[in-house]
């Protein structure tokens, strides 16, 4: 996609320096970063046609926008002023719209970049991605040292540089399906190889001395999504968002039940999975409250039972060896689900989680088969849909729009290497 004879690509390549920077900084500013990549396409260009999933992903997103309004946590559209610096837009709808929009222009632009350009972007991109790699490695080794550093210069506190770190492992995660599939298929001969097996070996290890549990499980659904690519040559792509798209439909069934079942057998669970285990079984039960039209967005930030409010659940936690005091103040569902198929039931309801899943079925059956992509490009997109899933299902709240931005962020740069490889 050109303008002026300016190629997309360059300009998407210049915002991309500040990926790492932005990682580091705890993510937030991603949204902030499409919005960037989206100004010229939203000014400039005006799509021909719309695909049926893009309506219905718009019909989704217009149905968030308004279970806002009567959300028991809904918030003002806008607050503030420009003139006192103290401008926000606070509806969790309106984000979220906003950012939808301009994660469909992204990948709009990008979809369109002229067949066979953009390797030198790609260069700059990749490069950009193995710094923050290395950037993940040495935080892991020296990771307290590092927070240390910092607190002692008052930039921050333990807490919140913790979940920077985390959060930037969360990003890099984002980008290691690309790095990986490309290295290893530029890699000529077994030791190249092996060296770049060494290199994803070491990714997990970091994410596995950082804490993240997240980064740890999606290198795995990366792994899996990649698989059945492999094994469905042709319907490898309606697999995975159909299989996601059942995956949201039975949510609530599914986790309100399975990790409390294994509970029952005497299966031991760590404890941020017991944890999320009793906090799932209360998001069960606040969707059926309202299983049609959901308790709106945000909801759960108000639902502030703690383990003492549920003496059965403390009970159990603590002859699992857990700290009595600590768990009975504890919140069972902190501020939202950590899971992003029950937070859209509980919060959307059957509307908001059916439009979610038809959108889902339908942008699967609107890709072409993984066999008529690219080697690179098809794995990094199965292995790009296994990180998500993972994020989708243990971390971020279902409306943190930064989440999705970077999200499209990732998938551009797919997309990029599509066109560059001359995939249509």
């Amino acid at each position: 996609m050109n303008w002026r004879g300016i190629s997309y690509a360059p300009y998407f390549a210049g915002w991309f320096l500040t990926w790492p920077i932005i990682g580091y900084m705890g993510a937030q500013g991603h949204t902030g970063l499409v919005a960037f990549l989206a100004i010229p396409v939203l000014l400039l260009v005006r799509p021909r046609s719309i695909p049926p999933y893009v309506i219905a992903f718009a019909a989704f997103i217009g149905w968030v926008v308004a279970v806002s309004f009567w959300s028991s946590d809904g918030k003002s559209f806008v607050s503030g002023s420009f003139g006192q610096g103290s401008f926000t837009m606070d509806m969790v709808g309106a984000r979220v719209s906003l950012t939808a929009l301009a994660c469909a222009a992204v990948l709009l632009a990008a979809r369109f970049v002229r067949s066979g350009t953009g390797g030198r972007s790609l260069a700059v991109i990749r490069t950009v991605g193995f710094v923050q790699m290395v950037g993940v490695l040495v935080t892991a080794i020296w990771m307290q040292p590092i927070i240390d550093l910092i607190i002692s210069h008052g930039q921050s506190d333990q807490n919140s540089m913790t979940q920077n770190l985390l959060r930037n492992a969360n990003s890099f995660l984002l980008l290691l399906p690309f790095l990986l599939v490309w290295s290893w298929t530029k890699a000529q001969g077994g030791l190249r190889k092996g060296l770049v097996l060494a290199g994803g070996l070491a990714v997990f290890a970091a994410f596995a001395l950082t804490g993240t549990q997240t980064a740890m499980f999606g290198t795995g659904f990366m792994l899996l999504a990649m698989g059945l690519i492999h094994r469905f040559p042709i319907s490898g792509f309606r697999v995975l968002t159909g299989g996601l798209a059942a995956y949201v439909v039975t949510a609530p069934v599914i986790l309100s039940n399975s990790l409390a079942q294994l509970r029952t057998w005497g299966v031991p669970l760590p404890g941020s999975f017991m944890s999320r285990s009793y906090s799932w079984d209360l998001v069960g039960q606040k969707v059926a409250e309202k299983p049609l039209f959901g308790h709106g967005l945000e909801a759960s930030h108000n639902w502030v039972d703690t383990y003492a409010d549920h003496p059965d659940w403390l009970a159990h936690v603590v002859a699992a060896g857990a700290d009595e005091a600590a768990w009975s103040v504890y919140r069972v569902t902190p501020t939202h689900p950590h899971n992003m198929a029950l937070q859209i039931w509980a919060e959307t309801g059957a509307i908001g989680a059916l439009l979610f899943a038809f959108a889902l079925i339908g942008f699967g059956w609107r890709l072409r088969p993984p066999c008529e992509w690219s080697t690179v490009t098809r794995y990094s997109a199965a292995g790009l849909f296994g990180v998500v899933t993972a994020i989708f299902s243990f971390s971020y709240s279902m409306w943190n729009e930064a989440f999705w931005a970077s999200v499209s962020v990732a998938a551009a740069i797919i997309l990029l290497q599509a066109r560059r490889d001359g995939v249509r």
